[in-house]
């Protein structure tokens, strides 16, 4: 039995288990596969970093469990930039998840010594959606009033240097669509329309197409879609983190599946055998002889 034959009576737990090594090895060790950078994410590495050295941007973690493989990565990637640049940041979230994946974010700014309430600050969740972000951009502390960790938000010193969205360099929305939380739509409007604060966006892939139009229109300075958006901005920081080995575990198990289809195929092509029955062509069966009136 050649290799292609014992291909075909393969364990399918033996798939199971490369395929587990397959994702889990990049996670582990992180590869860094090529990956080309799309001219959406260089736009946006471009404008953050043309943001002031130590001003504040407000950051809105508007998405649900569910979508946080796509969006905390995006979330994390751009904070190590920001950090670098020694800008502030305010985060607010929209749905009642939102502070935990905030808190989980925001804690890659210690490792640039980054002071809580002086350089950072997680105000929790708002409700009310887009009418309680324009209050919010009126006057922060009329609807925060405690902060996530319980702290009065009057006293942090980095929310006595904002009275308004105005105050924000930039502000950003991580953001899984219209489902309960505060939506692109509705940041478009209280930041960029209201208060000429400019926008960025972190988005799930499915949501990039109908937000493409705030980008071409100039209300939206750029946008990043999924996972493969955090991968290639991980490049641009040159920085590994979790949309590359998202992205590494992903194109792994792709090839993985590939080989042993290539591999089945070619299996299975090589081990049919003629069925036995004449084809077009092929001399007819001898008569039998005392058949012929029976």
């Amino acid at each position: 039995m050649d290799i292609f034959e014992k291909l075909q009576d393969l364990d399918r737990r033996v798939f199971y288990l490369l395929m587990a090594l397959a994702i889990a090895i990049p996670i582990i060790r992180p590869i860094g596969l090529p990956i080309d950078v799309t001219d959406p994410v260089k736009r946006t590495y471009d404008f953050v970093e043309s943001l002031p050295n130590g001003s504040i941007v407000v950051m809105g973690f508007d998405y649900e469990p569910g979508d946080e493989i796509d969006l905390s990565p995006i979330a994390q990637a751009i904070l190590h930039q920001l950090a670098r640049k020694n800008i502030r940041v305010v985060a607010l979230a929209s749905f009642p998840a939102g502070p935990t994946f905030a808190e989980e974010c925001l804690a890659v700014l210690e490792e640039y010594g980054y002071e809580y309430g002086k350089d950072y600050i997680n105000l929790g969740h708002y409700a009310g959606g887009e009418p309680t972000l324009a209050a919010f951009a009126n006057n922060p502390t009329s609807i925060f009033v405690r902060d996530w960790l319980g702290n009065d938000v009057a006293s942090l010193p980095l929310m006595q240097e904002i009275s308004s969205m105005k105050d924000f360099s930039m502000a950003m929305t991580l953001n899984d669509g219209p489902t309960g939380g505060t939506g692109t739509h509705e940041w478009v409007r209280q930041a960029v329309m209201a208060h000429n604060v400019p926008l960025i966006m972190g988005v799930t892939g499915v949501l990039a197409a109908s937000n493409e139009t705030y980008v071409q229109s100039g209300q939206c300075k750029g946008i990043l879609a999924g996972l493969r958006a955090a991968a290639e901005y991980e490049q641009l920081i040159d920085r590994k983190g979790i949309g590359t080995t998202g992205m590494d575990a992903q194109s792994m198990a792709h090839m993985l599946i590939v080989i042993f289809v290539v591999l089945g195929n070619i299996g299975m092509f090589l081990s049919k055998k003629p069925s036995g029955r004449p084809g077009p062509g092929s001399p007819s069966r001898p008569a039998v002889p005392g058949g012929e009136g029976k």
